[in-house]
């Protein structure tokens, strides 16, 4: 490709590149852009929309079900979960107080999970007490009358808890907004644009990318690899795996309508209602070799097992037909706290949010863009 002496100088020249275009990314830009307004920042993206998961979730603003944080208290202390729950609920709360509650579409209707044995209640005082230092207040509730009110089947789930602080959001919204808040910060876009490699040198790092069949090599002083479970790619000594989740959604139904977001399979699967639709996705845990994957696609073992779901006990009797499915990827690791760090002097990473991206990719960009402006040994 034959560029011109401005593409080559100040159009190819940035003091950031950030690879990729989802919430971690346009939060990392975001927050190194606002702190240096006089910087030259890009977001490098592969994709027409961004690659990972950041537009193919659910849209829940959650931090976790009694049936999720009891796994995790047999593998981790009380300290350590205190810590993790505040990290996703105030980065949720980070989230909706940059880009603001109605421009996301946020809706604090509340978390419900579904309980099959009858018996998670009986640890709610457990899970309030441990929280209370938190919230001020019980996170948890016994809501089991609701059941018939929500249209579930009676005989199969047998409780029902409520978290009052989880909520949802529209994906799409959140997304639009942050890109425009970006490129009113002064952020460029480059999408569909494929990154071939990169280069570290002593005054600068170079990156190598694609679009269509042109290629073309763009300057940096430093690169953030803001790609999850693809950072691996090109940064192979990372500890992560990828874990591909499965969304479905049904054909509209005249009078359909579900409010709150709703967990069960100790948070493994998920579903709500999204105007006069159903939502619902998880299941990767039927399937983990399957599913530690980066290809998108539709597993059908997974894709039968909700299907089957929606009509067993989600919306008995209801003529709920399914409209399409899509995936995303999200990354995994060793335990749940996610990888901020500085690889090389000019590369740094933020990568592993363990599919809580939503509740997290706010505050963990911000904490990369902080590490960028640490410039020493540069």
């Amino acid at each position: 490709m034959s560029l011109s002496y401005w593409e080559k100088s100040t159009l190819s020249e940035h003091d950031l590149i950030v690879v990729g275009g989802g919430i971690v990314g346009m939060s990392t830009a975001l927050h190194y852009q606002i702190k240096h307004p006089k910087s030259s920042v890009a977001i490098i993206e592969r994709g027409l929309f961004p690659s990972g998961a950041s537009t193919k979730n659910a849209g829940f603003a959650c931090f976790g079900s009694i049936s999720e944080l009891s796994e995790d208290l047999e593998s981790t202390s009380q300290d350590n979960l205190l810590a993790l729950i505040e990290s996703r609920y105030k980065g949720a709360l980070q989230l909706r107080n940059l880009l603001g509650d109605s421009e996301i579409g946020y809706k604090p209707e509340g978390g419900f999970e579904l309980d099959f044995t009858g018996h998670t209640h009986e640890q709610i005082d457990r899970f309030n007490e441990l929280l209370k230092p938190l919230f001020n207040a019980d996170v948890f509730s016994n809501v089991t009358p609701a059941i018939k009110d929500f249209g579930f089947r009676a005989d199969k789930v047998k409780g029902l808890i409520k978290n009052t602080f989880e909520g949802s959001i529209d994906t799409g919204k959140m997304v639009r907004a942050f890109q425009r808040k970006c490129a009113e910060s002064g952020v460029h876009f480059y999408n569909q644009t494929t990154v071939l490699g990169y280069e570290e040198l002593a005054s600068s790092a170079k990156l190598s990318v694609q679009v269509g069949i042109e290629k073309v090599t763009l300057a940096a002083q430093q690169i953030a690899f803001c790609t999850n479970a693809f950072s691996k790619s090109l940064l192979p000594d990372l500890d992560l795996k990828p874990g591909r989740g499965m969304v479905l959604v049904t054909k509209p139904v005249k009078g359909f309508s579900l409010q709150g977001t709703f967990h069960y399979h100790g948070g493994y699967h998920y579903f709500r209602g999204v105007g006069n639709r159903l939502l619902l996705g998880g299941g990767r845990q039927l399937d983990l070799p399957g599913e530690t994957t980066t290809e998108q696609g539709i597993n059908d073992t997974i894709f039968s097992q909700l299907q089957q779901d929606v009509h067993d006990f989600i919306a008995p009797g209801k003529d709920l037909e399914i409209d399409y499915a899509w995936s995303g990827v999200m990354a995994f690791g060793a335990n749940k706290k996610p990888i901020i760090q500085r690889v090389s002097p000019r590369i740094s990473v933020a990568a592993r949010l363990g599919g809580m991206g939503i509740a997290i990719g706010t505050r963990v960009g911000a904490e990369l863009a902080e590490l960028l402006d640490d410039l020493q040994g540069i």
